[in-house]
């Protein structure tokens, strides 16, 4: 399969195991509907570049897109944050 929501889907309904961003399956964790299995493969990260004309500088529009996409995924996203920390 190519589409993550299936892969997820497919995961809950108890038919195998899938490697998934974080992002998929967070409330999955959480809700422990699902596990972690530490299989240790390390999927490749992604990156997210802005282009803007560098002798005008980045809008006020695509300024505020950027600062409102750094604070929605942060470092580390916020889906990964409330994974990692248990429960309490």
């Amino acid at each position: 399969m190519n589409n993550g929501l299936v892969m997820r889907d497919a995961a809950l309904a108890g038919l195998g195991v899938t490697l998934l961003p974080s992002f998929f399956v967070h409330d999955e964790l959480k809700a422990a509907s699902l596990v972690h299995v530490d299989v240790d493969p390390e999927a490749e990260g992604a990156e997210l570049y802005m282009a803007y004309t560098r002798d005008r500088g980045a809008s006020a529009k695509v300024a505020a897109l950027i600062e409102s996409l750094r604070l929605s995924f942060g470092d580390p996203p916020y889906w990964d944050l409330q994974t990692m920390q248990p429960d309490t």
